[in-house]
C-alpha cells in the first residue's frame, strides 16, 4: 500500500511527450519500409515506459496476466495504471484491448478514445478502433480510421489492405 501511496505523490511523466517519438514518426511516415517494423517497435517501447518504476511494474503485470488470460486481475491493475498516471496513453491502450477481449465494446472505446486523446499518433488503436467501426456497419468512418494509422505509420499492410478493400466498396455506395 506504501508503494500506491508514493506512485500518487510523484505522478508519471506523459510517454508521449518523449522527444524521440517526432523523430522516430518522421522517419517511419518518409523511411525505408525495412526500418519500419524497427522503428515500430522503438515507439511502442517509448510509449511503454510511464516514467515511473511502481506504474511500469503494474503496467508489466497486468499485460503477462492478460496474456494468461487473468482479465479481472489485468483490469484491477489497469485500474491503479490508469488511476495512477492518468497521462500515460498505453495504459488506456492495454485497457481497452483487455476490455475488447471481455467483450466490453463501451468500456474498450471509452478506453481507445482517452488513449488517442492522449496520443494521436496511436496507429495501433486507431486501427482497432476502425475495425470496431467496421463491425458496427460504419464503412466510411472505419476506412476514415485506417486512413489516420496510415498517416503515421504508412507501412502497416493490414491496414493499408483493409482501407483499400473499404475504399473499393465504399465508392460503390451512393453518398
Amino acid at each position: 500500500m506504501i508503494l500506491f501511496s508514493l506512485a500518487a505523490a510523484m505522478p508519471a511523466a506523459a510517454d508521449q511527450t518523449d522527444p524521440r517519438l517526432d523523430a522516430l514518426f518522421e522517419e517511419l511516415r518518409v523511411g525505408d519500409a525495412h526500418r519500419a517494423e524497427e522503428n515500430t517497435a522503438r515507439i511502442i517501447d517509448i510509449w511503454s515506459d510511464s516514467q515511473s518504476d511502481t506504474v511500469d511494474l503494474l503496467y508489466e503485470r497486468a499485460n503477462l496476466a492478460a496474456n494468461n488470460g487473468a482479465f479481472d486481475l489485468s483490469l484491477a491493475l489497469l485500474d491503479h495504471v490508469t488511476g495512477l498516471a492518468p497521462n500515460f496513453a498505453q495504459g488506456y491502450a492495454l485497457r481497452g484491448t483487455v476490455r475488447l477481449t471481455t467483450d466490453d465494446r463501451a468500456g474498450a472505446i471509452e478506453d481507445f478514445s482517452k488513449a488517442l486523446e492522449l496520443e494521436p499518433r496511436q496507429f495501433e488503436v486507431r486501427t482497432v478502433l476502425a475495425e470496431l467501426l467496421l463491425s458496427g456497419g460504419e464503412d466510411r468512418a472505419a476506412y476514415e480510421m485506417f486512413q489516420k494509422a496510415l498517416e503515421w505509420n504508412p507501412h502497416d499492410d493490414n491496414a493499408r489492405q483493409r482501407a483499400r478493400e473499404l475504399r473499393r466498396e465504399i465508392d460503390g455506395q451512393e453518398i
